[in-house]
């Protein structure tokens, strides 16, 4: 025995919203990332808009992209991203993880992210006391 689902999917605002019956809504906030596809030591990767809570290669609201980090004869690495899709979901909110926005900074729709350790002081440096 089955009942009818009652409450309707529903997005605003980069955060997907669960309705049920109109008065309790639920909202889920939207991360955009990479899904691993592909086989042992030869990965292919699909950017996707997922909830936070889904796994990695689970449920998504919508794909918006590929990458391939195995390079080609000429060396070099395949991205395609449908920008257009990119910018409405970062412009209702969704946050993407580090390695998309690595990727998302090489096809210039995002600002290059800023390079780790590079605004430490000298003498707090981990790897400078080695050696002697």
């Amino acid at each position: 025995f089955l009942r009818p689902r009652t409450g309707a999917k529903r997005f605003h605002s980069g955060r997907r919203k669960l309705c049920v019956r109109r008065k309790l809504c639920v909202a889920m906030p939207v991360r955009l990332r990479l899904q691993r596809f592909g086989r042992l030591h030869k990965p292919f990767y699909h950017i996707v808009a997922a909830d936070v809570k889904a796994p990695r290669d689970g449920r998504f609201l919508e794909k918006l992209g590929t990458y391939d980090p195995i390079p080609d004869r000429s060396g070099n690495k395949h991205l395609r991203v449908d920008v257009k899709r990119v910018e409405h979901w970062l412009m209702y909110g969704a946050e993407p993880s580090e390695p998309v926005a690595k990727l998302l900074a090489r096809a210039h729709v995002l600002p290059p992210p800023p390079r780790r350790g590079l605004n430490v002081p000298e003498g707090e440096r981990g790897g400078e006391g080695r050696g002697k």
